[in-house]
């Protein structure tokens, strides 16, 4: 399944948001220094991505320096086999991102104990 996602770019902060799923956001997981994921209240479905640094990111991605004015012409596509695919595509070129479909976050299993 393919589908646009829900993409949101605030460039003075250089910070992206992409949904992923239409479910509402229980708890914010930092999976990396720059990229932290939504994820529902069970805890085990991600229902959005946020990418600090965008600009910083997107460049690691891509291989080449991307700028903040390019960030804004990003179109993003969300694929959903084994994982949750993040696609972005800049002027024909394609990079994604990977995030994991089933997440479980340990605060909530902790919590649920």
């Amino acid at each position: 399944m393919v589908r646009l996602s829900g993409l949101q770019y605030d460039e003075e902060n250089d910070s992206l948001y992409v949904r992923v799923s239409s479910k509402k956001a229980f708890l914010s997981v930092e999976i990396s220094p720059r990229i932290s994921i939504d994820v529902s209240q069970s805890g085990r479905q991600p229902v959005g991505v946020e990418i600090l640094e965008a600009s910083r990111v997107l460049s690691d991605l891509f291989g080449r320096v991307i700028s903040r004015q390019e960030v804004r012409r990003v179109i993003c596509t969300v694929t959903s086999t084994d994982a949750i695919y993040i696609n972005f595509n800049l002027d024909g070129r394609q990079a994604s991102l990977a995030v994991q479909k089933a997440y479980q976050s340990p605060l909530l299993i902790a919590n649920t104990n």
